[in-house]
């Protein structure tokens, strides 16, 4: 099977074929360790774990010896800075049915129809959704043309940064694309200079003690009040350091599949004073979730503080009859800062 059938076949499924690369990672796994005991990976202590794997993927998959390399585009055409008066965001990926099953079953589909070529039949596969102790990015660099950003992103060229990758490891010995001259950032520091938080001052080196995306997701305790500001842009992960760069000006159109469909976001007073009931319901199977309901209600709280919303007393007496941690030290950090 040549690379144009292979292409095909991943098109047909509404997804960009990256490429195909061999198991390794080059320098990138050294970087990621320097990165881990620099401690620049905050409370993500689950990356700690499996470094066996995560040193030599092909453990993953017995006779491994490649990585076919997929992407589903999600940009919903935002621009940066917001619009006048517009509410704090949620970052693009997390706006509709999380993209894991959509796109493990799209990998599945993929390895059914190679497995009808006869020479493929044999082989066997694997599907990777953030599944396994991948160091995905690391193979995806690998590609033809495709390469990590100062924003520690993937970006492809032609296709910008607004990808979230699948790898579909085999033990067929495809033929790679031999390497290119790739296009770089270059002195571009765009995303940098509007990292409002400096999470992005070392080149290609993400800092998530100071990433918004960082506190607003995965973080579960209180939320330092030097972060607050921005909440009122995104209170669930943040776009910036992508929306600002100049490969994503062809991205900034609306990319997500028609299968797909995005949901309405609720206002930021639904949010804080949603029930169990309201929480599964508005953001049931949605990537929202990671935060737990808890998590989405205190970035409500504080980007209502921020905005200087007139519900928000209103919300903080809801609140105080359905609290819990970090609820009840957040509402304390709000009733200090106002009163």
């Amino acid at each position: 099977m040549n690379s144009n059938q292979l292409n095909q076949i991943v098109q047909e499924e509404g997804l960009i074929p990256l490429g195909v690369v061999p198991l390794f990672y080059s320098d990138s796994y050294s970087q990621f360790l320097r990165w881990l005991d620099q401690g620049k990976h905050a409370g993500l202590k689950y990356l700690e774990k499996y470094q066996d794997i995560r040193k030599e993927p092909s453990r993953l998959l017995e006779g491994a010896k490649a990585a076919i390399i997929i992407a589903l585009p999600y940009s919903q055409g935002d621009s940066w800075p917001p619009k006048p008066n517009e509410r704090s965001r949620a970052a693009q990926y997390a706006r509709f049915t999380d993209y894991h099953n959509f796109l493990r079953q799209a990998g599945l589909r993929i390895v059914e129809k190679l497995k009808m070529n006869p020479e493929l039949a044999s082989q066997s596969f694997r599907v990777l959704v953030d599944t396994a102790p991948v160091l995905e990015r690391a193979l995806a660099v690998q590609t033809q043309s495709s390469f990590v950003g100062k924003n520690t992103c993937l970006i492809h060229p032609s296709h910008g940064s607004f990808l979230l990758l699948a790898e579909i490891l085999t033990t067929q010995p495809f033929k790679f694309d031999l390497p290119e001259k790739k296009e770089d950032c270059g002195s571009c520091t765009l995303c940098q200079v509007h990292c409002p938080t400096g999470a992005l001052n070392e080149d290609y080196v993400l800092d998530s003690n100071r990433c918004l995306a960082y506190w607003t997701i995965e973080h579960r305790g209180t939320i330092p009040e030097e972060f607050w500001p921005w909440l009122s842009k995104y209170y669930f992960g943040c776009d910036i350091c992508q929306l600002v760069c100049p490969y994503n000006e062809q991205a900034k159109a609306y990319q997500l599949p028609e299968k797909i469909v995005p949901k309405q976001m609720p206002s930021l007073f639904e949010v804080a004073t949603m029930s169990q009931a309201n929480y599964e319901n508005l953001f049931g199977g949605t990537p929202m979730t990671r935060a737990k309901r808890n998590g989405l209600r205190r970035n409500a709280l504080i980007a209502m503080c921020v905005t200087q919303d007139p519900r928000l007393e209103e919300a903080l007496m809801r609140v105080q009859d359905d609290g819990g941690f970090p609820l009840e030290e957040t509402v304390e950090q709000i009733r200090k800062k106002l009163f």
